[in-house]
């Protein structure tokens, strides 16, 4: 099948090594000209790239790996894995590439379904993951001269939505042929508002401010404001839990919590701790100004907050987390945040209260 990935980051260069393994011809494509050191590698070496998943090294060789968004034309399936944040800029540049004969499956999206429908004249079939199937960081001192991925996680089940019910039978087909782990379990709501990360990111970076400052790029937001007797920190990221599951109720939706959401299975608790735990888990954030804060507050909390106050409901703890977050960054994450009313979405959240 021919596949473009657009991002070169983490989420990009897994799926694309892991399809281009899978015998699929794969576009890699870069939308921006910023840190370019891991896409120059991947290109100075041939297009290659080490998929390292349980300790075994697979050489994957990308098709072709460039800054060509037109390449999107000639895809039958497009993944889209930059920030959330960049969603819309991003579907103004390539809409004019769409057509509908393809799939665009976004990766951690929230409801981004309603910005293609908003700029695309030809809309696609529209998939929305709650996150990547591939969990795992570039390592480029891994193997001297090589880029490797590692893999920390390789999801056996991968959640998503399908903007076009009435296509899921025969998108599902398609990207079965992709991966099989792909599953038609979410509505668009579901997708957008189950993102693990709109919770665990939030709270743990929020709630992290000083330490991620102090650590100067050495935190671990996961092993150090999740470790196991953080009952503060644990406590507001189950109350925010709380308030997403409430919002998902009175839209008729299923209130998943963290924990199944996240793919924490069998005891819940023990198996988020020893996630948090694990030495797969990567430094990360190493400033406030990650995409732990400023993609996952604008992108998800203000239009967690947003949806609530258009149903007629109150999130004490989102809202408390966007203030905080804004006042930190000097950003006012309300005014250039995601919300119903960009997305054009308003008549679809009133569609659904119950």
């Amino acid at each position: 099948m021919n596949v473009s990935i657009l991002g070169c980051g983490n989420v990009g260069v897994a799926i694309a090594a892991d399809l281009s393994i899978g015998g699929h011809d794969v576009s890699l494509i870069k939308t921006s000209h910023t840190k370019e050191s891991v896409y120059d590698k991947i290109r100075q070496n041939g297009n290659r790239v080490l998929l390292k998943e349980n300790g075994d090294y697979k050489t994957a060789v990308i098709k072709e790996v460039s800054h060509n968004i037109s390449k999107v034309d000639q895809a039958d399936v497009v993944f889209v894995t930059i920030q959330s944040t960049y969603h819309e800029e991003l579907i103004e540049r390539i809409n004019r590439y769409l057509h509908q004969r393809q799939i665009v499956v976004c990766i951690c999206s929230y409801l981004s379904s309603f910005y293609f429908k908003k700029h695309c004249k030809f809309l696609p079939t529209i998939v929305e993951t709650a996150g990547p199937y591939l969990e795992g960081r570039i390592e480029e001192n891994d193997t001297p001269g090589e880029v490797v991925f590692r893999v920390g996680c390789r999801l056996s089940r991968s959640p998503l939505s399908i903007f076009q019910q009435e296509l899921a039978d025969e998108c599902m087909v398609k990207i079965h042929q992709l991966y099989k782990g792909f599953s038609n379990d979410y509505s668009v709501m579901e997708s957008a508002l189950l993102n693990p990360n709109m919770v665990l990111h939030t709270v743990g970076s929020v709630m992290s401010i000083p330490r991620i400052e102090y650590s100067k790029g050495d935190f671990c937001m996961y092993r150090e404001a999740y470790a196991r007797g953080n009952d503060a920190t644990f406590k507001v990221m189950m109350q925010l839990d709380a308030e997403k599951k409430d919002i998902l109720k009175r839209l008729g939706c299923n209130p998943v919590d963290i924990f199944a959401a996240g793919g924490f299975l069998g005891d819940p608790i023990k198996s988020f701790y020893d996630y948090a735990e694990s030495p797969d888990r990567a430094i990360s954030p190493t400033s406030v100004r990650s995409r732990y804060i400023t993609e996952d507050v604008s992108q998800g909390l203000v239009l967690l907050e947003n949806i609530a106050q258009i149903i007629g409901m109150v999130v004490p703890v989102a809202s408390s987390l966007i203030t905080i977050s804004g006042a930190a960054l000097g950003i006012d994450f309300r005014e250039v945040g995601r919300t119903a009313y960009r997305l054009d979405a308003v008549n679809y959240i009133h569609s659904l209260i119950q």
